[in-house]
């Protein structure tokens, strides 16, 4: 199992699908090797198997310029409407002619600004859509968008230009849950309604991220996303009717043989149905096969240990989705079956309720130990309150799922039951908002190097064998680096830059020995909502980074400035600079002035003081750093004018690396200012297909004509500038985390 699931698990970290020919290969070749044949060849099958989905997938999947696409397409999941517009996930059922030369599309994300249509699960849309790649913002420790869509089918994205037909869908058990989502929405209470998707639909999207914050601190987001626990509990509900009807039938025939089958069928059974239900999303996909596999054994036909059925699980799970050995959910729902695996054997000498008991009372604090190290690695916060919240939330959960279809049928006729309802759902989200507010009982942890994760499994693992309670004393410290992880910080003199691929907009991180100073904040978008806490805050968690010692915000154009609302509810901010600080409470204007953070050169200018323009792009910061090696100048927005006043005002200092003004605009990045300050290089942070064309032609016809070498975040990604003592080195984050699902 060990070389199967190591072929499979090499293919993932390879820059290019075509080494999973040369790997499998080169198993071959050393098979000859009798005392490694067998898993030469189990290692070449792990790679075969994962280098066909590979191509499979990709074989399917739209990387052509942007069009538009005449098409008849079906509403395949339940329509998601937020910030002002619909997100809709459509499957083609037929395409327009002038289409033949693309692949055959599976699923297309498309998003539609009117309001003249509702949408439901299994709609018939006639419409034309402007499609593109489906090629998401690339950013270290943030979400593998581009991944997602690969292992989910997804083969293009983009909006809906217009719409020439719509039939509504017609009654079909297909449609079932965006029956049960009208329901409830109809029956219920705004928050009644948004909890009862999550929990029975698996539909998360209408839950806000004031909840997730509260779930996540609670550490009961498992409990309102449908998952293992869900599907278990269905299980549990199919055994029990199985065991039921096994009475009689065993009554009548007087044998068990012919019967021993019925209650993990009836298990397997009920909860496929609660999965598909769910959407038949790949958790609930992962959690089903799982619960497949763990019943193999249970009907006696073919007797297999806990821990065979565990490793055969894992193996079918990652044989159907290779990319699953990526996922989180993966890895704690496996590491949560071992340890249950493992609690449960460690009581096999206590018979009856007593084992029972026993294994209950300890089940939430031995998940807690075990998966901490997996939890301050994947989420990077830990929280105290995960033990006893989950031991009073899951089993009144079992029992609430177990009960819901009694109460929603009653509610259909009874509004007092819906009330009810209604009240029980207010009381919990009180409960969980109470408990999330203790102090001392949740932490934020920064990311753990490799050999601390280590260190701290090998520290968890000795903790859960049975040992004098001294020798568990003494190993407690092990972990406390978990809560204080060191972080490497840039030495003294030097200074670290992140320009994140926020799309068309704009956030710099420079760190030094001295402290973090983000420059702007990146768009917002116009429904509401920011890319900061997708492109930007991940970084700053992974970092341990609760307090940015500067932020400056250039001006206060939407593109630079829309993540300061979410920033505020995530981080602390020591001094706050402005291009335009009437806007922001608390901030000061960059006026001239010149510092130092770790023996690095920290320079504010300005082009016009605020009474010789009136324009918003020419009141931008302007932000120079020196370390005396490398350089780095950030001017905004600045236009022409703008850098014609900067230069004549007399700045000459030497420029390593230069953000584009404007994202690449015409009207910036002029001949003058690249002829004066002869940059290294040029970093352009502007969206992929963004509606403006920047970086225009003519900015890039003068960065080449004088030999200037440029990268641009829709293309590298985010982008890494790193100023040593010796060296200045730029590098796009596309290359450095290169996989074969990742957009060229």
């Amino acid at each position: 199992m060990i070389a199967y699931l190591s072929g499979i698990v090499s293919l993932v970290f390879v820059p290019e699908l075509s080494w999973g020919w040369w790997g499998i290969l080169m198993a071959l070749a050393v098979a000859f090797w009798q005392p490694i044949r067998a898993s030469a060849l189990l290692y070449a099958g792990g790679l075969l198997v994962a280098t066909v989905y590979g191509h499979w997938q990709l074989a399917h999947r739209f990387e052509q310029s942007p069009q538009d696409l005449v098409m008849t397409a079906e509403v395949a999941a339940l329509p998601v409407y937020k910030n002002g517009y619909y997100r809709l996930l459509l499957r083609p059922v037929q395409v327009s002619a002038q289409a033949s030369e693309l692949p055959a599309l599976r699923l297309v994300e498309a998003n539609y600004y009117g309001v003249d249509y509702r949408f439901a699960k299994g709609d018939c849309l006639e419409l034309v859509v402007k499609i593109k790649p489906p090629v998401g913002l690339s950013n270290p420790a943030a979400f593998d968008r581009e991944r997602d869509y690969l292992s989910r089918g997804i083969d293009a994205r983009g909006y809906v230009r217009r719409i020439e037909g719509h039939r509504s869908a017609e009654p079909s058990i297909r449609h079932v849950r965006q029956y049960l989502a009208d329901y409830f929405d109809q029956r219920f209470s705004v928050l009644g309604a948004n909890t009862l998707r999550a929990l029975i639909l698996g539909d998360r999207t209408r839950l806000s991220s004031e909840q997730w914050q509260v779930l996540q601190v609670t550490g009961t987001a498992h409990l309102f996303v449908v998952s293992g626990l869900h599907v278990a509990v269905f299980a549990a509900l199919g055994w029990g009717i199985g065991r039921l009807l096994q009475l009689p039938l065993l009554l009548w025939s007087r044998s068990t043989s012919g019967w021993r089958w019925l209650a993990p069928m009836m298990a397997v059974g009920l909860a496929g149905c609660y999965a598909g239900l769910s959407g038949w999303g790949i958790p609930v996909q992962r959690a089903w096969l799982m619960l497949a596999v763990f019943m193999l054994g249970s009907g006696g036909l073919y007797p297999l240990s806990g821990w065979q059925r565990w490793r055969l699980a894992l193996v079918v799970i990652v044989t159907l989705h290779p990319l699953a050995i990526l996922e989180a959910g993966l890895w704690l729902s496996f590491g949560a079956v071992a340890l249950i695996l493992w609690l449960w054997q460690s009581n096999a000498e206590v018979q009856g309720w007593q084992r029972h008991l026993g294994v209950g009372l300890k089940l939430q604090w031995v998940l807690f130990l075990g998966m901490l190290p997996l939890l301050a690695a994947l989420f990077n916060q830990l929280s105290l309150l995960s033990v006893p919240v989950n031991l009073v939330a899951v089993p009144i959960l079992g029992l609430l799922i177990w009960s819901l279809p009694a109460l929603l049928s009653l509610a259909a006729f009874s509004v007092e039951v819906v009330q009810l309802i209604n009240m029980g759902v207010e009381g919990l989200w009180q409960l969980l908002t109470w408990c999330a507010t203790v102090p001392g009982l949740h932490t934020d942890v920064a990311g753990l190097s490799g050999s601390l994760l280590v260190l701290m499994g090998l520290a968890v693992v000795l903790l859960l064998l049975p040992m004098p309670a001294l020798c568990r004393v003494l190993l407690v410290p092990v972990l406390i680096p978990i809560l204080a992880p060191r972080i490497t910080l840039p030495e003294v003199g030097e200074f670290n830059v992140w320009v994140f691929d926020v799309g068309q907009g704009q956030a710099v991180l420079i760190e030094t020995a001295g402290g973090s100073l983000l420059y702007d904040t990146g768009p917002g978008y116009p429904g509401g909502g920011a890319a900061f806490p997708y492109a930007v805050l991940p970084w700053l968690e992974r970092r341990g980074i609760s307090v940015l010692e500067t932020l400056v915000i250039s001006h206060g154009d939407s593109d630079h400035a829309g993540g300061w609302n979410v920033l505020a509810e995530h981080l602390s901010v020591r001094q706050l600079y402005a291009g335009e600080p009437d806007a922001l409470p608390g901030a000061e204007r960059c006026a001239e002035q010149q510092w130092r953070s770790g023996s690095v050169k920290f320079g504010f200018y300005r082009a016009f003081a605020d009474t010789e323009t009136r324009s918003r792009n020419n009141r931008s910061c302007i932000l120079y750093v020196d370390n005396g090696h490398c350089s780095l100048l950030l001017t905004g927005d600045l236009d022409a004018s703008g850098e014609y006043r900067l230069l004549s005002r007399g700045f000459r200092q030497p420029v390593t690396w230069l953000v584009a003004g404007h994202h690449g605009s015409r009207d910036s990045t002029t001949a003058a200012l690249l002829d004066l300050l002869q940059p290294h290089q040029v970093v352009i942070s502007a969206g992929r297909y963004n509606r403006f064309g920047h970086p225009h032609g003519e900015v890039v016809a003068r960065l080449e004509a004088r030999g200037i070498p440029w990268l641009q975040t829709a293309d590298a990604g985010a982008i890494q500038l790193v100023a040593d003592s010796e060296h200045c080195s730029a590098a796009g984050y596309r290359k450095q985390k290169k996989r074969y699902w990742t957009a060229s």
